[in-house]
């Protein structure tokens, strides 16, 4: 466990990522789920998966920063 600032914000934004990769982990198993029964589902499902996958990579954005 860090004990500095930096350190501090390193691990945050590690478990920032980790979260977003499950989010990202359930979306395509919804997908996989409805898969062709729902296609407007389908597509808001995929819509989240792009938004949540884009505020990934400005969390490691941030990270790489520190």
């Amino acid at each position: 466990m860090a004990s500095n600032t930096r350190g501090k914000l390193k691990e945050n934004f590690e478990g920032v990522h980790r979260n977003f990769g499950w989010v990202i982990y359930h979306c395509n198993k919804s997908l996989a789920i409805i898969a062709e029964h729902k296609p407007d589902l389908s597509n808001a499902i995929t819509r989240l998966a792009e938004a949540v996958k884009q505020l990934d990579e400005l969390a490691e954005g941030i990270y790489k920063r520190l």
